[in-house]
């Protein structure tokens, strides 16, 4: 059974994440994201700003929102040359996806959410990769679908630095049955 209660207790009550918090967070992310990484190893770098976000739409849904998500989104496009629209629709669905299923995504501790996103974090390559492909993108590779793999094998790490960082308290320990 479920102990965990419906309304924040303790820790998560002291250190509320703050819009500050949640949008300096983002931007290291972005910043992240847009490092020159080699050549190499690029097609293995995952998206850590579709990361941060969805960590922030678990922790909190009304800060990080499908508009946060678009805008990210549009950046992104922009950032890397890509077609306009299109890093923001995969955001704006993994966003949606994790903000419907947020109440049970945060009962989960991190290893478990890790597998929880893994899906959604694989779909949002496999639909960038599709969606490029449709519109004439010729320089797709289906190598690139590993950074999806990457990233949910990322996600404990980065959920307890951002944690740390932010003065978070650690998410859950419990499951729901």
């Amino acid at each position: 059974m479920n102990t965990r209660p419906l309304l924040p207790q303790g820790a998560e009550l002291l250190h509320p994440p703050t819009r500050n918090k949640v949008y300096i967070s983002l931007l290291l992310a972005f910043a992240l994201t847009l490092l020159p990484w080699m050549e190499q190893i690029r097609w293995l770098v995952p998206d850590f700003t579709l990361m941060v976000l969805l960590y922030w739409n678990i922790r909190a849904p009304r800060i990080a929102s499908l508009g946060t998500a678009f805008s990210l989104g549009l950046l992104t496009d922009v950032a890397r040359g890509v077609v306009f629209g299109l890093n923001a629709l995969a955001y704006c669905i993994a966003t949606f996806i994790v903000l419907l299923l947020q109440r049970r995504l945060e009962g989960f501790d991190v290893p478990r959410q890790s597998l929880q996103l893994s899906p959604i974090l694989l779909g949002k390559e496999v639909l960038v990769l599709a969606l490029g492909l449709a519109m004439g993108r010729g320089d797709a590779d289906w190598r690139w679908l590993a950074a999806g793999i990457v990233a949910a094998l990322l996600w404990p790490l980065l959920a307890w630095l951002v944690d740390r960082i932010t003065a978070q308290a650690p998410a859950s320990r419990q499951t729901p049955l």
